[in-house]
């Protein structure tokens, strides 16, 4: 995002240290960094190792994650948005490491350079794709609870990849763009495409994206909580999904802050750009602690078989009110629903 300084390895000096001044016009007209950034200190070196730990971490939980939702585990709708959403985390995770790598060993040249702009476009393409999915699992979700019989009765085949792969498609062609006018086009003109490019995708993952995963999810507590006719404990599945969306949340708080004010009001970001990706980070890297912690069962035996623990994860139990009216209820929709129907 704008606002930022990237902090790389030069090809004439080994320091990791940001442009100089006589390259801040040009970088600030499009919107790399502001003028105040010049003079601040490169992050310490030891970030580049922070984030090798926490990413390598993040790819074993959603490597499991990958290979429990995509071989182990009976494919339901929910577990086909998990599985892309595990792929997309992946993605941003491993290009993040791959950046890490080459910062924490001051690699230099071309194939270097090379690498580091393709992780650049990787983890962004990913990063957008996983922000997308939330909004998607989060209002299928809502209308899975809040409208049973309709949504399972009336629910298309193969309603799932189908989301997945649009929502793909989308995040390529916003990555596709951004990069074209802010990396591809290297000289003066594109300054103002590039400023408009980084506007419109802050205006898509934070007042677009963020409301659309927001309002389903307060949709869902208002059924579950405030309009039950029978206390009922809540499906496991409708934590999972909250959880992911408020874990999303309160790391990209520092993101959006930093959007936010750099530019509606053109000031500095007040948080360096290694502070946001950490934030991003934990973001990818959580989502597997989120699967173990809703379906670990405290009854059970210390230890369970993770395969088991991402299952009961998945769990969608009879909501509030639907075994009162009659309503045929999540569970057995799902168990009756065809296996076409949950990819």
């Amino acid at each position: 995002m704008a606002g930022n300084c990237s902090w790389e390895a030069h090809a004439t000096s080994r320091n990791k240290m940001c442009p100089g001044l006589s390259e801040a016009p040009e970088l600030y007209s499009r919107g790399f960094l502001t003028i105040e950034q010049i003079a601040m200190l490169p992050p310490p070196a030891v970030m580049n190792y922070i984030f090798l730990l926490l990413c390598l971490c993040g790819l074993v939980g959603n490597g499991l994650v990958l290979w429990f939702f995509g071989f182990s585990i009976k494919r339901t709708p929910f577990s086909t948005y998990f599985l892309h959403l595990a792929s997309a985390d992946s993605a941003y995770l491993f290009s993040k490491a791959l950046f890490s790598l080459l910062n924490a060993g001051a690699f230099l040249g071309t194939f270097a350079d090379f690498v580091r702009s393709v992780s650049r476009v990787v983890g962004l393409c990913a990063f957008v794709g996983g922000v997308s999915l939330l909004p998607a699992i989060s209002t299928e979700r809502s209308v899975s609870v809040i409208f049973p019989a309709w949504y399972w009765r009336r629910r298309p085949k193969r309603l799932s990849a189908v989301v997945c792969a649009l929502l793909w498609l989308l995040s390529l062609l916003v990555t596709g763009i951004h990069n074209y006018f802010c990396v591809f086009l290297g000289h003066a003109d594109s300054g103002a495409a590039c400023r408009h490019m980084d506007i419109a995708l802050g205006i898509i993952l934070f007042l677009v994206f963020c409301p659309l995963m927001v309002l389903p999810c307060l949709a869902l507590i208002l059924h579950v909580e405030c309009r039950a006719r029978r206390r009922q404990r809540s499906a496991k599945l409708n934590h999972v999904v909250l959880a992911m969306v408020s874990v999303f949340l309160v790391s990209s708080i520092y993101l959006g802050i930093d959007w936010f004010l750099f530019w509606v009001f053109q000031i500095p970001a007040p948080f360096p750009e290694y502070v946001t990706d950490l934030c991003i980070c934990i973001n990818s890297s959580a989502k597997p602690m989120v699967y173990f912690l809703a379906g670990r069962d405290k009854s059970q035996r210390l230890w369970e078989p993770l395969r088991v623990v991402f299952q009961r994860a998945l769990r969608d139990g009879a909501e509030l009110g639907e075994a009162a009216g009659g309503t045929p209820n999540t569970v057995t929709m799902e168990m009756q629903c065809p296996s076409g129907n949950a990819s």
